[in-house]
């Protein structure tokens, strides 16, 4: 089976998944994203412009389920640009350990800018910008990058492998 048709159906499955489960553990207006660490996940193996690409559907796919078309496609958008800049080519050489590194890398790079974006954009009326943005920013990226090191460790291991 093509590995895009794969993306396809496992982006579908975990926005579903981040829409009605992983939104409702909010901890100060924070929540985890997996999407954002799927999209990281696929800008760093697969290249910037297909991760841009699958940024782009998750985030129509999101807000068509959130309610919110045009700031999640913009912020899938962008996330998969900014982690296509830590992208591992097949054919390179790179040790499992560089490529652990590069997927973190890509993972709070996709998070800190979508966290970011969603602070700056979102309900202005909600909270103050001084404490919307280090709450959703800092508070947001780190409990995605500790489901990104379970992440890994538990299913991308031996994807990434040598």
């Amino acid at each position: 089976m093509n590995k895009y048709l794969l993306y396809t159906i496992a982006l579908v499955i975990l926005a579903f998944v981040q829409r009605f489960l992983v939104s409702k553990l909010l901890i100060l207006h924070a929540s985890p994203d997996i999407l954002a660490i799927f999209i990281a996940f696929i800008s760093m193996s697969t290249g910037q412009r297909t991760g841009t690409n699958f940024g782009f559907g998750a985030g129509l796919i999101a807000g068509i389920l959130s309610g919110d078309l045009g700031l999640s496609a913009l912020l899938g958008t962008v996330q998969g640009f900014v982690a296509g800049f830590f992208h591992v080519p097949q054919k390179s050489h790179a040790t499992s350990v560089k490529k652990k590194r590069m997927f973190y890398a890509a993972s709070a790079t996709a998070l800190i800018a979508g966290n970011l974006l969603q602070s700056l954009l979102s309900d202005p009326l909600s909270l103050p910008l001084y404490v919307r943005v280090p709450e959703t920013v800092i508070l947001g990226t780190l409990m995605s990058m500790m489901l990104a090191v379970l992440v890994y460790h538990f299913a991308l291991k031996k994807l990434l492998k040598d």
